[in-house]
């Protein structure tokens, strides 16, 4: 649905039965054809960088644990307590994400170390460079 565009036309049928329900006036299209587009947000934002942005989520969190971040964070010099549930997570997240490449380090050595792999995608990268583009 990457830039999709969309067009919505509305009548004065479609107007009226609005304003019958209710719908404030300020709410209430005009008549004619309406254009709205899906999509192009990174055109829009080229240097947006997740890392540095911040998402507002409702979570249900364990009083416990929000305890024990408000109590470290009442300590002298210490950062905030969500600024700490924050990094804490992103130490998991890291921990994850060097765990999958460490595992796909480990796949790659295995399948370059395999004659048998080796082989089957020589056959088929000759076989591509076979085909027309």
């Amino acid at each position: 649905m990457k830039n999709k565009e969309v067009v919505i036309e509305y009548t004065e049928s479609d107007v009226a039965e609005m304003r019958s329900q209710g719908i404030d006036e300020d709410a209430i299209p005009n008549v004619g054809k309406h254009v709205f587009r899906r999509g192009g947000f990174s055109e829009r934002f080229p240097n947006f960088n997740r890392k540095e942005s911040k998402a507002r989520i409702n979570i249900y969190i364990d009083l416990d644990v929000i305890d024990h971040f408000r109590q470290r964070a009442e300590k002298p010099n210490a950062a905030p307590y969500q600024t700490q549930i924050n990094a804490e997570l992103r130490s998991i997240m890291q921990r994850d994400l060097d765990l999958e490449k460490t595992e796909m380090d480990a796949t790659g050595k295995k399948l370059l170390a395999d004659d048998i792999f080796l082989e089957a995608l020589s056959k088929k990268l000759r076989k591509k460079e076979l085909q027309p583009s």
